[in-house]
């Protein structure tokens, strides 16, 4: 993927990163919170959870939550942040797109970027809201990369561009300038 020079990808989430940064190695940020809240995703997070928990000052408030998959893992933060108080700081280990993912429900909650520390454990599958039918895809595909809308049938290309609120990256139809009524309806395809 040729990165754009300006775009809502998170530094952390290109795939520009290289591949021998180890999640493991990755140092946590300043340890300014009163207190402390560990996700992951996958078996991936484990050891970078534990690794975590060991360089955090004794008598720290931490919370550690771990989940086979993204949804949950979504779902205990959300109860987990409209419980939080000030001075919570989020820790995420997870593959790219589950971090994205969990990054919006941090975001949405209220948390800023400097709040938010993420170690990505891996690629995994992303998620790509078509705006044509507001349907999410799900995908292993990458920025640049052309995939079917699962709503709508169009051919999206994958664009630079993520949601801080949803982690989903925004596809647009790539051959909008060239299709015909006529393609459309043979393709399934809506105008």
């Amino acid at each position: 993927m040729s990165q754009i020079a300006y775009s809502s990808i998170p530094v952390w989430a290109r795939s520009s990163v290289p591949a021998d940064d180890s999640p493991a190695d990755d140092p946590l940020p300043a340890l300014s919170g009163r207190s402390y809240l560990l996700v992951g995703v996958g078996e991936g997070a484990d050891d970078t959870l534990r690794r975590w928990t060991e360089v955090l000052p004794g008598g720290t408030a931490c919370r550690v939550l771990s989940y086979p998959d993204t949804d949950r893992a979504g779902a205990a933060l959300r109860a987990e942040l409209a419980e939080a108080r000030v001075g919570v700081r989020l820790v995420i280990a997870a593959p790219t797109g589950a971090s994205l993912a969990l990054r919006g429900v941090a975001v949405t909650a209220g948390l800023n970027d400097d709040e938010i520390h993420v170690a990505s454990t891996g690629s995994g599958d992303i998620d790509v809201l078509c705006p044509h039918c507001r349907t999410v895809t799900t995908t292993s595909a990458g920025v640049d990369d052309v995939i079917d809308c699962r709503g709508c049938g169009r051919h999206l290309l994958i664009y630079y561009h993520v949601s801080r609120r949803s982690g989903t990256y925004l596809g647009f139809m790539v051959d909008a300038e060239t299709a015909t009524p006529a393609d459309a309806s043979a393709g399934g395809v809506h105008q």
